[in-house]
């Protein structure tokens, strides 16, 4: 592009004894000369100010434009262009479509299809069926071919309403023109939804050609497509059988495992068992399905479960300490993608185990914006329980993760498996509480090789960051603890757990609710039986009781805090009276 010329101004600097003119080229500081198209200078000579927009002129109306400048420069009135109307540009839109060898095609096909997605309608199937059968016959003597028609957002839908209205004949009518393409539909964001209507509303045999169309594209799409990866996840969740689903992880497993000739058969660890722990054929197997793995982390496919499951056998089965680091390395920030899910979270738990320090501090880091949430899981919340066992930094376990749930402590209480994190701080590995799957499970982090200080210190110094605002909500709310049924095992926990100096306010709170006089079979003004004659309020106190005694008989300096406090503030001749039910008989013989 050239550079135009710029034409200069001519100014009298003064005259000579022969009347000459000295020229002076006047110019901005960015090159332009006051009459530059794009802006003038204001007065002074300093300051640019920009023109306003030039308003674009409709097609056709160039002359008059200039012709209606030109007046106004002669008038000194602005000149004005044609109004750019709201039916100017329908009319410019509508001319466009036309244009297309479809339009005639999909104008006809919409009136039908207006009347059978309509609700108001209220047709019945067989009304419905006849004007998916009316628009089968319309497409098949406009254009002869569905795939045509797959590709456009207007006719997608089309076709998409057709396979949830039809019945079984049309549904296999389309899915018989549509079935050779299934990896072509998957790719285009209209058509795909085709494809998860054809999944969805066909039949077994169907459903199974579609997921047979994706053997040996599973990798490239997942991995360069988040279109076909939501096809193949959807298809893998909901009507995958087992030899379908292991062919989908199969091909995520690197290329040394499916050219191994067990793979079909064969799961990825068992394959693994067969081969020598030195051998370079294993050394192979690991690093191909290392390398495999890498390109799809900081994809979003990380949210995907068969992505999920893919991860879990990489960890469940890679005993290469280099490889395993490295792979911790590369998906600690996007862990929290995958914890919600139960192979996701077994991920996340053997992260936090053979992780180094600082990935372990990473992983907390993604965690702290949605400790509530992972506190509520039914997997999330393990991978907290396996922080609290493994993270030596309890300083900053307390910031990141302690601090966040005891801002929203009633979220977590309400929620069986936040009380269940609440109980593992006061009380770790309890049989009482966890099952002996789970407790095996966080066993399995024991031996890790990057925590130093012992379980019995780092569980001590959680308790003592906690249980302050645990004891403070109890004992604010200790009526609603201990008459319900599934929250006063809790309640037991703080007070046979915790310290008896924090626990002081708590136990007062409880023994006070077993003061007032009882009498056998009556309610109170809350339509609530006395304590010792609750459903859940005689099993707290019987819990408590004994579980005291058996602390005391194996260690000799532990004080019965709560029976105490309940003898004196009740007092023998009130206590006496429980034994004219048969709850309060069952606390007295404990």
């Amino acid at each position: 592009m050239g550079v135009k010329e710029v034409k200069t101004e001519v100014k009298t600097e003064g005259k000579g004894a022969a009347g000459s003119k000295t020229p002076v080229r006047k110019r901005s500081a960015g090159g332009r000369t006051p009459d530059a198209k794009k802006g003038k200078f204001a007065a002074g000579g300093k300051k640019f100010t920009p023109n306003k927009k030039f308003t674009k002129k409709p097609a056709g109306a160039g002359g008059a434009a200039a012709a209606g400048a030109a007046a106004g420069a002669g008038t000194g009135t602005n000149a004005t262009l044609p109004k750019d109307t709201a039916k100017t540009r329908r009319d410019r839109k509508l001319a466009r479509k036309q244009k297309k060898p479809k339009f005639e095609l999909t104008q006809q096909c919409k009136k039908i299809w207006e009347k059978l997605r309509s609700e108001k309608n209220n047709m019945s199937k067989k009304e419905n069926h006849q004007l998916v059968d009316d628009l089968l016959k319309l497409v098949k003597q406009k254009e002869n071919k569905l795939m045509n028609l797959v590709f456009a957002h207007d006719t997608s839908r089309i076709i998409q309403t057709c396979l949830k209205e039809g019945n079984e004949a049309q549904r296999s009518q389309i899915f018989g023109e549509l079935k050779e393409k299934v990896v072509e539909l998957s790719k285009n964001k209209y058509a795909k939804n085709i494809l998860w209507k054809m999944a969805k509303y066909g039949t077994p045999e169907q459903r199974s050609h579609i997921i047979a169309n994706f053997k040996d594209n599973v990798y490239g799409l997942v991995r360069k497509n988040k279109l076909s990866a939501s096809i193949i996840e959807y298809t893998y969740n909901n009507y995958a059988n087992k030899d379908q689903r292991h062919m989908f992880v199969r091909e995520l497993c690197g290329k040394v495992y499916q050219l191994h000739p067990n793979s079909e058969a064969m799961g990825f660890g068992q394959v693994l068992a067969e081969m020598d722990a030195a051998s370079d054929e294993r050394k192979s197997l690991l690093s191909s399905f290392h390398k495999a793995l890498l390109p799809l982390v900081e994809k979003q496919v990380m949210t995907l479960t068969l992505v999920h499951k893919v991860f879990y056998e990489y960890f469940m089965h890679c005993d290469d300490a280099v490889l395993r680091s490295e792979m911790i390395e590369a998906i600690r920030e996007s862990l929290i993608h995958m914890i919600h899910t139960h192979d996701g979270a077994h991920v996340a738990m053997r992260c936090l185990w053979y992780g180094s320090k600082k990935d372990r501090k990473v992983i907390l880091k993604t965690m702290k914006e949605f400790v509530i949430k992972l506190s509520t899981e039914e997997f999330g919340h393990l991978t907290l329980l396996a922080a609290f066992d493994c993270v030596d930094d309890t300083v900053f376990i307390k910031k990141a993760i302690i601090t966040p749930m005891m801002k929203h402590l009633n979220e977590v209480i309400e929620n069986q498996y936040g009380k269940k994190v609440l109980i593992y701080l006061m009380s770790p590995r309890d049989t009482t509480h966890f099952l002996p799957e789970t407790i095996k499970l966080l066993t399995t982090g024991d031996n890790n090789p990057t925590s130093k200080k012992e379980m019995k210190v780092r569980h001590q110094e959680l308790v003592q960051a906690a249980v302050g605002g645990v004891v403070e909500y109890l004992t604010d709310n200790v009526e609603e603890f201990v008459f319900n049924k599934s929250r006063f095992l809790l309640m037991e926990t703080a007070i046979m757990k915790v310290d008896g100096k924090i626990i002081q306010p708590l136990v007062d709170a409880v023994v006070q609710l077993a003061t007032p006089p009882f009498e056998a079979g009556q309610k109170n003004e809350d339509d609530r039986f006395h304590i010792a004659e609750h459903p859940s309020g005689h099993l707290l106190l019987k819990k408590i009781i004994v579980g005291e005694s058996k602390k005391s008989e194996t260690d000799a300096s532990s004080c019965p805090i709560f029976s105490r406090a309940l003898m004196r503030q009740v007092g023998a001749p009130k206590l006496a009276t429980w034994g004219a039910s048969n709850r309060g008989t069952l606390i007295l013989l404990t």
